[in-house]
C-alpha cells in the first residue's frame, strides 16, 4: 500500500499533525509521499508534486478540513479512495480527527475499512469539462441584482426563478450551501440531485429534488453571470449564458474506518455552533 499526504498548511500549522502521521507510517513500513505544497517540513527525498503523489499512491490521506476534502477531489485525475483528517472546524466530510492518527495507521495496514461513494456533478464549459462534489452555482457576480433563471429538466421546462442564483447540489452537498438556502438534508446513499434558488424574489420557491439520472439546464439572460463548481469560479459571461449540469460517470472516494451512522454524524456535526 502507497500513501499520499496532502497537507493544508494553514490548518496543519507547520505541518505537525502530517509530520507525526508519516513518522507513524513509516514505523509500520508503510510507504509514503507528500505533496510539496509542505517541502520546508519534510525531506527531499519524501516530497514530489502533487500530480506526481496522486498518481503514484493507491491511497490519498488529507490533512485539513472540508475545504481540503473538495481541494482534493477537484484535483485528481483518477478516482483515489480519500481519508480526511480533520483540523478544521466542522469537517463533516473528514474521517477522524488529529487525535485518532494510531487508529488510523492501524486501519489502513490491516485494510480494515469501506470505501464510500459519493455522486460527483458534471457541467461542461468551452468544451472542457469540470467537476463538483458539493454543488454547482449559477449567481449574478454583482451583489443585490436578481436576474431571471430558467431550469429545465430532461429537455422540459419546470420553472423560472427570479433570483440571485440557482445552484445545483449532490447529497453531499445537501448539508453545505444548499442548506443554508433552507434545501433538504439528502443521506450520502439517495440517488438524487437538489435544485435551489439563492435568495429567491418569490413567495413560494421551493427546492426541488429531481433523479440523479436527469439533465439540468439553467439558462439567464441576465448579465455579469458566473459559474462556480465548489467554491472555484469557472465561468464569467457579461451576456448571460446557458450550462447544461449532470451526473459525472466517475465518483468521489471517501475511506470510513467508523461505522458511525449518517443522521448520528449530521447531529453531532452541526450542533456545533449552537453548543
Amino acid at each position: 500500500m502507497k500513501i499520499g499526504i496532502n497537507v493544508n498548511l494553514k490548518r496543519d500549522i507547520y505541518a505537525k499533525a502530517s509530520s507525526t502521521f508519516c513518522a507513524k507510517l513509516k514505523k509500520n513500513g508503510i510507504e509514503y509521499k507528500v505533496c510539496d505544497n509542505a517541502a520546508a517540513y519534510f525531506s527531499p527525498k519524501e516530497i514530489s508534486s502533487l500530480a506526481e503523489v496522486f498518481e503514484w499512491c493507491d491511497i490519498v490521506v488529507a490533512f485539513g478540513g472540508d475545504g481540503t476534502m473538495l481541494d482534493t477531489v477537484r484535483k485528481m485525475h483518477k478516482n483515489l479512495p480519500i481519508l480526511g483528517i480533520n483540523m478544521g472546524k466542522i469537517g463533516f466530510l473528514t474521517e477522524l480527527d488529529e487525535s485518532e492518527l494510531d487508529f488510523a495507521v492501524e486501519c489502513l495496514k490491516n485494510q480494515k475499512f469501506v470505501v464510500e461513494n459519493r455522486t460527483l456533478l458534471k457541467t461542461c464549459i468551452d468544451s472542457k469539462e469540470y467537476f463538483a462534489l458539493n454543488e454547482i452555482i449559477v449567481n449574478q457576480q454583482d451583489p443585490c441584482h436578481i436576474s431571471v433563471f430558467d431550469i429545465t429538466i430532461d429537455g422540459i421546462k419546470s420553472d423560472s426563478l427570479r433570483s440571485d442564483g440557482v445552484l445545483v447540489s449532490t447529497p453531499t452537498g445537501s448539508t453545505a450551501y444548499s442548506l443554508s438556502c433552507n434545501g433538504p438534508v439528502l443521506s450520502p446513499t439517495v440517488k438524487a440531485l437538489i435544485i435551489n434558488a439563492i435568495c429567491p424574489h418569490s413567495l413560494h420557491s421551493c427546492p426541488i429534488v429531481v433523479d440523479d439520472d436527469m439533465k439540468i439546464t439553467i439558462s439567464t439572460k441576465g448579465e455579469n453571470i458566473r459559474v462556480i463548481a465548489d467554491g472555484e469560479v469557472i465561468a464569467k459571461d457579461k451576456d448571460g449564458l446557458q450550462i447544461t449540469i449532470e451526473k459525472a460517470q466517475k465518483n468521489a472516494l471517501f475511506i470510513r474506518l467508523k461505522n458511525e451512522n449518517f443522521y448520528v454524524k449530521l447531529r453531532k456535526k452541526l450542533n456545533y455552533w449552537g453548543n
